[in-house]
């Protein structure tokens, strides 16, 4: 009960905080789009879940250079 009262706490922090916040998964996937990154993008969250990151939502010019610090993160590689 405790840790299901904390997970919500968490998705509410996560979901409300003031600054864009979003996860992917080990493929690059969109897993959580908070509000803010909503706001900033004008993506809704439905409009971005499970959908490719870096091939749907950043900027062609930025797609190698982003995609490469996500592959490197998801490595567990420190640039």
């Amino acid at each position: 009960v405790q840790s299901a009262r904390v997970a919500d706490d968490l998705i509410r922090v996560i979901d409300t905080a003031n600054a864009p916040i979003f996860g992917i998964n080990t493929e690059g996937e969109v897993t959580e789009w908070n509000q803010m990154a909503v706001s900033i993008s004008q993506w809704t969250k439905a409009e971005t879940m499970g959908k490719a990151l870096v091939e749907n939502f950043i900027h062609e010019s930025y797609r190698k250079e982003v995609g490469d610090v996500l592959k490197s993160a998801l490595e567990g590689v420190e640039r």
